[in-house]
């Protein structure tokens, strides 16, 4: 019986799976039930299954590390102990060790080395037996001594449940795998990213760059999840209350559990001007996702101290579009430089929550709090991610560098409509456009750095240049500390 279920489920699974199996299913006319046979056997009328149909087997699945990690400890003592997060009513059972984020119901189990036989009377009982299946099947484990074993479930006395079969998830090399036809696997993994405003763009870009193997992150953010910013926000209502930092480290690691996050919660102002300090000398870029002008002046004046390259970007009030500023330290504009060229660019912020609002209210004239669309902010944040991606990719060889000589302008605009009482109300239909911009198109827009800028310049011999006077006999400006 336990070969015949073996092969049905060996079956069902190459037909789930699109691929020929060793063995097919077949109707018994004369035991009216489905039997599996091995292929070139002669059949009875055989089913017609599809795919959807073959995927009816529930799932266990165990952490391969996790196990190679306690191969010894099992091997000695015969048993281990082992919890799962159980979902949809235990169709699926993922080791707790994979969970970054349970799902609140817990099952027990113990690990057995070893066949075991009937029911188990108490708890479920996951034997670990040798094989002889090819081992880079997903239900086939290699142990530290080289040998491959699968799993076998034994469920408790009682009624009988759904099928579940037990696979093993080696998390890093099968992330690492989907990667692999556009970034050499490790690329990324002694990158670090400083990440300073956790909203939605913010997390998104963060999450993004988690999922292209970015190996460490620092996040930067005061505010907590709200009902409201969930809309938005890939954090949900289960994570109402949590301060954003915390719920953007569980979504990386969600995505790729072997990154390193750090988290600070604290306001981006000069009160932190140190600790800032510190954590942009620490880390290869730095993406501002901040929506205030002092916040990223601030963070613009000690990345071109430190000589660290950055992102910043933004949507417009209410997402009718938005933009990304990339800064060089010394190459290219700054974003003081960005500030005293396109003043009016650099304030269409968006105005997202009350604080905002009163931040940049006047006394006699309230600001609206207008946010907009995720689907309006999403475009912006997946640009700022690539261009991040660029800059992290800047001296490794990778096959995205072909985007260098497209993404080389430092200035990136976008628009999602023509948003009445702006400068781009009335622009074409996009299917009309030629040569006039349009809504749902990326412009790379040039602009000169200052040479004078206060920043990145030299701002010295730009003010004695305008009062006449001789930059030599100007007093240096104070060391910045």
């Amino acid at each position: 019986m336990s070969d015949q279920r073996s092969m049905i489920r060996d079956a069902m699974q190459a037909i789930a799976q699109r691929k020929p199996g060793k063995s097919k299913l077949v109707y018994d006319k004369t035991k009216r039930t489905i039997v599996a046979v091995s292929e070139g056997v002669p059949t009875p009328q055989a089913l017609n299954i599809t795919a959807d149909d073959a995927d009816m087997f529930g799932v266990v699945t165990l952490s391969s590390g996790w196990l190679r990690d306690k191969w010894s400890s099992l091997t000695k003592a015969g048993s281990l102990p082992v919890g799962f997060s159980s979902w949809d009513d235990g169709d699926a059972l993922t080791q707790l060790e994979l969970c970054i984020q349970g799902s609140g119901t817990h099952a027990a189990a113990t690990l057995v080395l070893g066949q075991q036989q009937g029911q188990a009377s108490e708890g479920i009982v996951i034997s670990i037996v040798p094989t002889d299946k090819p081992t880079h099947r997903s239900d086939v484990f290699v142990s530290p001594d080289n040998i491959a074993y699968r799993g076998e479930l034994i469920e408790p006395a009682g009624p009988a449940a759904n099928p579940r079969d037990v696979v093993f998830a080696d998390i890093e090399p099968q992330l690492d795998l989907r990667r692999a036809g556009i970034l050499e696997t490790t690329v990324l993994k002694d990158r670090t990213v400083l990440c300073i405003g956790l909203g939605t763009g913010g997390a998104l870009v963060a999450v993004e760059l988690a999922k292209s193997g970015v190996g460490h992150f620092i996040l930067v953010d005061r505010d907590r999840l709200s009902v409201g910013n969930v809309v938005r926000h890939p954090g949900g209502i289960s994570q109402v209350g949590r301060t954003k930092v915390n719920v953007t480290r569980n979504l990386i690691l969600e995505k790729n559990p072997g990154a390193q996050v750090e988290v600070h919660v604290m306001d981006v102002g000069f009160e932190n001007r140190d600790v800032l300090a510190g954590l942009v000398q620490a880390s290869d870029l730095v993406i501002c996702g901040t929506d205030n002008r002092q916040s990223k002046l601030l963070i613009n004046e000690l990345c071109v101290s430190a000589d660290k390259p950055a992102v910043y970007g933004g949507a417009f009030r209410r997402a009718y579009g938005g933009q990304i500023l990339r800064v060089r330290p010394k190459q290219s504009p700054c974003q003081q430089c960005f500030v005293s060229s396109l003043p009016d660019e650099a304030s269409d912020v968006e105005v997202s929550s009350q604080d905002d609002a009163d931040a940049i209210a006047y006394s006699d004239r309230p600001v609206a709090v207008e946010p907009g669309l995720s689907l309006d902010v999403l475009p912006i944040a997946t640009q700022l991610a690539k261009l991040a991606m660029l800059e992290l990719l800047a001296d490794k060889s990778s096959t995205l560098n072909v985007l260098k000589r497209d993404f080389d302008a430092p200035w990136y605009l976008w628009l999602n409509r023509p948003e009445p009482g702006t400068q781009y109300a009335d622009m074409p239909p996009l299917s009309e456009s030629r040569d006039e911009m349009t809504i749902n198109r990326w412009y790379g827009i040039y602009f000169e750095r200052d040479e004078q800028c206060p920043v990145c310049g030299d701002f010295l011999s730009g003010l004695a240049a305008a009062y006449g006077l001789d930059s030599t006999q100007l007093p240096a400006l104070p060391e910045k500390e």
